[in-house]
């Protein structure tokens, strides 16, 4: 039975002070040679809670974090509730066009950010937005100058020091906006309470509790399996808090999800700052990582090292696998490499976690091919195109009922009609098929989304984008599988005529101005775009051309099948 125990009717602050109290000398986060234990992390969330009442935070008011990983963007993301604000997580390589949008749309009165992040300069560019930005009243910076009118990190800090935080906050009231791309193109947040924040971790915790106290026979039969399997690292690591480890941004679910989750549970997490993956694996070995959540392109880029066999990884309990779909081969090759088991969880923002995950005692063929099942008391189902529910087996979307969906989309009340319907079902896009067990299979999207990274992509947004290059006519942005897993970004252009245009115009238009992840990794300028008979173009065309090219270089495509899925 878990020592710190989490319900509905606790805030996320509310939350973590428990962990505070039950845990002071326990380390809590360790990054680049710091350890921060439980009371320390918690002093820091308290001071930066109360600077931002002292600054004039009031309940409700959004701030943004702009901040790549690092114990700051933590006690922000903790402290900004505490103090009764709304957090909004932002990736901070993105540029102009992206953060003008959403610091607008959102009303943002306070940013915090780290004025420089891989090149980007966060600082340069919100003090050149201020203008456009009438909400926005404070810019807090990590770090040892702020500049003009900005603020210190530090000295908000210390001007909290001391004074205790009331609860400012009920579990009712919104905790964040999550902002996603939109299918239109533009991005859009999925409103999220301290209730919906905190219900997968109770509804994870209260499954769990329940593992290990109600095992059924079948059960105890797996778990025997699982731990004589892997014994030695089961009994090496047994009745030690669990260290975690995610190199996936914070400003997303697989980023904030794992790590928040470890902490509210008391376990120990290790930070790094961005993902690489020999100094990943490095990390591993320092630190003793017992868990390591990452996206299948993270691991095939970490198993692909020539000198991964020189990192000790032996300290693994199991290998979590996120944010994209995962091809069985890797999951095969990751599981024998690292020498743990793995799981895979399928989840999405507006769900606030993954309601579908595989257990380390599930039979290999299940680890494989599956996302798992779902967690108790929440519900998917298969439907069709009129929602109607399809038996096992049959392939249509995967819809989704637990109590940890959103409220909706911020200001988008047409797309919140779009994704949850009257009952409170949200429906994900995603095709699927679910077996007389309940496991679920995903196959395919009705999305036309791209999974770069770990990072959700729509080709919309990228192809308004090209549109406002002064020689382009036409653009159409499709996801081809990389040959290291997931997908990257192909742009097929057609030149205005009487025009001439190179691939590298294009890309050259888009670096500096939006997102790295979101420019081509190949542009293609092409005469005329396949289209259908309504004048729509036919993308899988695109995506079959990308693919036959790939090929035809003998290049082993991982998930072709998956995305050609999607068309059918």
């Amino acid at each position: 039975m878990a020592e710190v125990t989490l319900n509905h009717s606790m805030t996320v602050d509310e939350a973590f002070d428990q962990v505070v109290a039950a845990y002071p000398e326990r380390e809590a986060l360790v990054f680049e040679g710091q350890h921060i234990c439980y009371r320390q992390l918690g002093e820091q969330v308290n001071a930066l809670a109360a600077g931002l009442l002292d600054l004039g935070l009031c309940k409700g008011d959004k701030a943004a974090i702009i901040m790549p990983n690092c114990p700051a963007f933590m006690d922000a993301f903790l402290a900004i509730p505490k103090a009764g604000g709304v957090v909004v997580p932002l990736n901070p390589q993105y540029r102009h066009q992206e953060l003008r949008h959403i610091l607008y749309e959102a009303e943002a009165t306070t940013a915090i950010i780290a004025p420089h992040v891989w090149g980007n300069d966060v600082l340069e560019i919100v003090q050149e937005l201020r203008a456009d930005l009438p909400h926005l009243r404070h810019v807090i910076v990590a770090g040892d100058s702020a500049g003009q009118d900005a603020l210190p990190l530090s000295e908000v800090m210390d001007r909290g020091r001391g004074a205790l935080v009331t609860a400012q906050a009920a579990p009712s009231d919104l905790f964040g906006l999550i902002y996603t791309s939109g299918t239109t193109g533009t991005p859009k947040a999925a409103m999220h309470t301290h209730y919906t924040m905190l219900a997968p971790l109770v509804r994870s915790q209260e499954q769990i509790n329940a593992l290990f106290e109600r095992p059924t026979m079948a059960q105890r039969a797996r778990m025997l399996r699982t731990v004589t399997r892997y014994a030695r690292r089961f009994i090496r690591w047994s009745g030690k808090p669990p260290t975690l480890l995610t190199p996936s941004a914070f400003h997303a679910l697989a980023g904030y999800g794992v790590s928040i989750g470890g902490l509210l549970n008391g376990y120990r997490v290790v930070v790094v700052e961005r993902f690489h993956p020999a100094h990943t694996l490095e990390t591993i070995a320092a630190e003793h990582v017992n868990v390591l959540s990452a996206t299948p392109t993270m691991y095939a880029m970490m198993i692909s090292l020539p000198t991964f066999g020189q990192y000790d990884t032996s300290s693994l309990l199991y290998c979590a696998m996120t944010a994209a779909p995962c091809p069985p081969p890797l999951v095969q090759q990751v599981r024998e490499r690292f020498g743990c088991p793995v799981m895979i969880a399928f989840g999405a923002t507006e769900l606030a976690g993954a309601p579908l995950v595989t257990q380390i005692t599930d039979a290999d063929r299940l680890q494989l091919e599956t996302v798992g099942r779902v967690f108790s008391e929440a519900e998917v189902k298969i439907v069709d195109d009129a929602h109607r529910e399809l038996p096992p087996g049959q392939v249509g979307e995967l819809a989704c009922h637990m109590d940890s969906i959103m409220l909706g989309y911020y200001k988008a009340p047409e797309a919140t009609a779009q994704a949850i319907d009257p009952d409170g079902w949200y429906y994900t896009g995603d095709l699927a098929s679910i077996d007389d067990k309940g496991y679920v299979r995903i196959v395919g999207r009705k999305k036309d989304m791209i999974i770069r990274g770990g990072q959700n992509i729509f080709p919309a947004e990228i192809e308004t984008f090209l549109q406002t290059h002064p020689k382009v006519q036409l653009s159409a942005v499709v996801g081809v599988p990389d040959p290291l897993g997931g997908e990257s970004v192909w742009a097929f252009v057609v030149p205005k005529p009487h025009t001439t245009l190179s691939p590298q115009e294009v890309l050259d238009h888009c670096r500096g101005k939006i997102a790295p992840f979101k420019v081509p990794a190949e542009v293609r300028i092409v005469a005329e775009l396949p289209m259908t008979p309504t004048a729509k173009v036919q993308k899988f065309r695109l995506r079959e051309t990308a693919i036959a090219e790939l090929e035809a270089k003998g290049l082993s495509l991982p998930g072709k099948e998956f995305l050609m899925g999607a068309e059918k």
